[in-house]
Protein backbone atom coordinates (compact mmCIF):
# COMPACT_ATOMS: atom_id res chain seq x y z
CA UNK A 1 0.00 0.00 0.00
CA UNK A 2 1.39 3.26 -0.68
CA UNK A 3 0.66 6.79 0.69
CA UNK A 4 0.59 8.18 -2.68
CA UNK A 5 -2.47 10.60 -2.92
CA UNK A 6 -2.67 11.00 -6.22
CA UNK A 7 -2.92 6.68 -6.50
CA UNK A 8 -6.22 4.71 -7.50
CA UNK A 9 -8.00 4.76 -3.90
CA UNK A 10 -7.78 0.55 -4.12
CA UNK A 11 -3.98 0.91 -4.00
CA UNK A 12 -3.03 3.64 -1.27
CA UNK A 13 -3.89 4.08 2.18
CA UNK A 14 -7.36 5.06 2.96
CA UNK A 15 -7.63 8.88 4.05
CA UNK A 16 -10.05 11.25 5.49
CA UNK A 17 -11.43 12.05 2.29
CA UNK A 18 -12.12 8.57 1.82
CA UNK A 19 -15.10 8.87 4.55
CA UNK A 20 -16.35 12.28 3.28
CA UNK A 21 -17.20 10.32 0.09
CA UNK A 22 -14.37 9.71 -2.06
CA UNK A 23 -13.85 6.94 -4.40
CA UNK A 24 -14.07 4.03 -1.83
CA UNK A 25 -17.67 3.70 -0.65
CA UNK A 26 -19.18 3.21 2.80
CA UNK A 27 -15.32 3.77 4.62
CA UNK A 28 -17.37 5.37 7.10
CA UNK A 29 -19.77 2.42 7.96
CA UNK A 30 -16.27 0.22 8.16
CA UNK A 31 -14.97 2.64 10.18
CA UNK A 32 -18.24 3.15 12.27
CA UNK A 33 -18.57 -0.82 12.90
CA UNK A 34 -15.10 -0.60 13.89
CA UNK A 35 -15.46 2.15 16.72
CA UNK A 36 -18.61 0.39 17.81
CA UNK A 37 -16.44 -2.56 18.71
CA UNK A 38 -14.48 -0.64 20.20
CA UNK A 39 -17.52 1.16 22.20
CA UNK A 40 -17.97 -2.05 24.60
CA UNK A 41 -16.03 -1.83 27.85
CA UNK A 42 -16.25 -5.44 27.83
CA UNK A 43 -14.63 -5.89 24.49
CA UNK A 44 -12.04 -3.62 25.32
CA UNK A 45 -10.73 -5.65 28.24
CA UNK A 46 -10.92 -8.67 25.77
CA UNK A 47 -8.48 -6.56 23.23
CA UNK A 48 -6.45 -5.59 26.18
CA UNK A 49 -5.70 -9.17 27.73
CA UNK A 50 -5.01 -10.17 24.47
CA UNK A 51 -2.06 -7.43 23.84
CA UNK A 52 -0.77 -8.00 27.28
CA UNK A 53 -0.31 -12.06 26.75
CA UNK A 54 2.70 -12.46 26.66
CA UNK A 55 2.35 -15.62 23.99
CA UNK A 56 0.46 -13.47 21.75
CA UNK A 57 -2.49 -16.20 22.52
CA UNK A 58 -5.02 -16.82 24.55
CA UNK A 59 -7.92 -19.28 25.27
CA UNK A 60 -11.38 -17.98 25.50
CA UNK A 61 -10.53 -20.09 29.54
CA UNK A 62 -7.70 -18.03 29.91
CA UNK A 63 -9.49 -14.52 28.79
CA UNK A 64 -12.11 -15.39 30.86
CA UNK A 65 -10.19 -15.48 33.91
CA UNK A 66 -8.32 -12.55 32.99
CA UNK A 67 -10.47 -10.05 32.46
CA UNK A 68 -13.21 -11.70 35.03
CA UNK A 69 -16.04 -12.47 33.31
CA UNK A 70 -17.87 -16.29 32.35
CA UNK A 71 -16.63 -18.47 29.40
CA UNK A 72 -19.97 -18.16 27.66
CA UNK A 73 -19.77 -14.40 27.88
CA UNK A 74 -16.26 -14.39 27.19
CA UNK A 75 -16.79 -16.53 23.59
CA UNK A 76 -19.82 -14.21 22.69
CA UNK A 77 -17.42 -11.41 22.71
CA UNK A 78 -14.58 -13.18 21.08
CA UNK A 79 -17.12 -13.76 18.48
CA UNK A 80 -17.76 -10.67 18.09
CA UNK A 81 -14.51 -9.77 17.58
CA UNK A 82 -13.64 -12.39 15.31
CA UNK A 83 -16.45 -11.24 13.07
CA UNK A 84 -15.62 -7.67 12.83
CA UNK A 85 -12.16 -8.95 11.68
CA UNK A 86 -10.18 -7.99 14.94
CA UNK A 87 -9.12 -11.30 16.37
CA UNK A 88 -7.82 -14.08 15.09
CA UNK A 89 -8.52 -17.97 16.01
CA UNK A 90 -6.42 -21.00 15.75
CA UNK A 91 -6.56 -24.40 17.11
CA UNK A 92 -4.42 -26.22 19.29
CA UNK A 93 -5.68 -29.48 19.17
CA UNK A 94 -9.58 -28.85 20.79
CA UNK A 95 -8.48 -25.50 22.02
CA UNK A 96 -9.01 -22.26 20.47
CA UNK A 97 -6.73 -19.51 20.89
CA UNK A 98 -7.39 -15.90 20.04
CA UNK A 99 -4.68 -13.11 19.40
CA UNK A 100 -5.29 -9.58 18.18
CA UNK A 101 -5.61 -10.00 14.09
CA UNK A 102 -2.70 -7.31 13.32
CA UNK A 103 -0.20 -5.27 14.69
CA UNK A 104 -2.35 -1.87 14.12
CA UNK A 105 -4.91 -3.13 16.62
CA UNK A 106 -2.08 -2.44 19.35
CA UNK A 107 -1.27 0.73 17.73
CA UNK A 108 -4.61 2.21 18.39
CA UNK A 109 -4.89 0.23 21.55
CA UNK A 110 -2.01 1.88 22.80
CA UNK A 111 -2.79 5.36 21.54
CA UNK A 112 -6.43 4.80 23.07
CA UNK A 113 -4.76 4.94 26.46
CA UNK A 114 -2.18 7.58 25.65
CA UNK A 115 -5.42 9.79 24.46
CA UNK A 116 -7.07 9.06 27.49
CA UNK A 117 -3.86 9.81 29.72
CA UNK A 118 -2.75 12.96 28.04
CA UNK A 119 -6.69 14.13 28.86
CA UNK A 120 -6.25 12.88 32.54
CA UNK A 121 -3.31 15.25 32.99
CA UNK A 122 -4.91 18.33 31.66
CA UNK A 123 -8.00 17.68 33.61
CA UNK A 124 -10.50 16.69 31.35
CA UNK A 125 -12.77 13.27 31.91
Amino acid sequence: MSHNRDAPADVRLLEPRDVLGGEMGKVDERVSSFMGAMASPTRIRVLFALLESGAGEMSSGELAKRIGMSASATSHQLRVLRDLGLVSRSRDGRRSLYSLADEHLGVVLRESLYHVDHARHIGKP
